[in-house]
């Protein structure tokens, strides 16, 4: 199992040298807004689809990628595993480096958590991925939100273990425009004396406001003891760099998870620090099929942040 042992923000810009680029062929309009900066310079190029909601852009981002050189494979939740670990595979040298770079804006969270577990499996001494993150323009939250159908470990991978069951749970919860969701998943764990929050800073000012405002019964709760913070969304290492000492300072009194509501870009930051710390879980707040689509296009700002994964042995 390959360790993460670098993190660090680098400049938006096209890699010298690539192995592999991987996207997600969905139905947002900033599916394909990453791959066409910067899958020029990768040897291989896989665009993984879906087998559902091929809807809104999902067939002019198909024929993109398409026409982009792109290996597509069209899978449901249950088959991506196995068609990711398959195509890395085939493509990792025996005992060597790998250089991959992913593009995460239209990856859900459990494809995401896939995503990390694959890489740090991968039979080999070190892989340099960078993560590209697409903006989306404001969008208005949805009025009519779908009920809750899920709350459990994003993957049985990033479930968390203790060996000590009697210490209460505590939450890190990254805050999203989802209205009342947090606090929701806070009531039910009964951890309101016991949960931390962060909220997104970034160059799309409305998202801000609205964050604040859907998630105001739960800062009623914790902002007065500092449990909220803020976190540039353009500065993703140095939220790993915080949320993974917050975790240092929780685990000897508390089981902790980390819950990621709002951008994806936190959800990969939890999934990091949870590789990190085998005691510590993702969980995944859903709605299932219930939620509908939205088309979230670009806003031209793409954050990236580059990881250095290492053998230990």
């Amino acid at each position: 199992m390959l360790t993460l042992t670098s993190i660090r923000n680098i400049e938006s810009t096209p890699s010298t040298s690539v192995d592999v680029f991987i996207a997600a062929c969905g139905y947002e309009g900033r599916a394909r807004a990453a791959a066409q900066e910067f899958h020029k310079s990768a040897t291989r190029k896989l665009a993984i689809g879906f087998a559902s909601q091929r809807e809104l852009e999902y067939e002019v981002n198909k024929a993109w990628f398409g026409s982009a050189g792109f290996d597509l494979v069209e899978v449901g939740d249950d088959a991506f595993r196995e068609a990711l670990d398959q195509y890395l595979l085939n493509r990792a040298p025996e005992c060597g480096a790998m250089t991959l770079e992913i593009d995460i804006s239209c990856f859900n969270r459990y494809r995401l958590a896939h995503l990390v577990d694959a890489l740090r499996a991968l039979p080999i001494a070190e892989v340099v991925v960078t993560f590209r993150y697409s903006i989306a323009e404001f969008t208005p939250p949805v009025d009519d939100v779908a009920p809750t159908v899920t709350v459990d470990p994003v993957i049985p991978q990033f479930a968390g273990w203790t060996t000590r069951p009697d210490r209460p749970p505590a939450a890190i919860v990254g805050l999203g425009y989802e209205p009342n969701k947090a606090i929701g998943i806070v009531d039910h764990l009964e951890i309101n004396n016991a949960t931390w929050a962060y909220y997104p800073l970034g160059p799309i000012p409305e998202y801000y406001q609205r964050v604040l405002e859907a998630n105001q019964s739960l800062l009623d709760i914790i902002q007065a003891d500092g449990r909220c913070q803020p976190y540039d969304l353009k500065e993703p290492a140095q939220l790993f760099h915080e949320m993974n000492s917050l975790v240092d300072m929780l685990k000897p009194h508390f089981n902790t998870v980390l819950i990621p509501f709002g951008p994806k870009l936190f959800a990969l930051v939890a999934l990091l620090v949870a590789s990190l710390n085998d005691d510590v879980g993702v969980w995944r707040v859903s709605s299932g099929g219930m939620e509908a689509p939205v088309n979230r296009k670009p806003s031209g700002h793409i954050v990236s942040v580059s990881v250095i994964l290492r053998s230990t042995r």
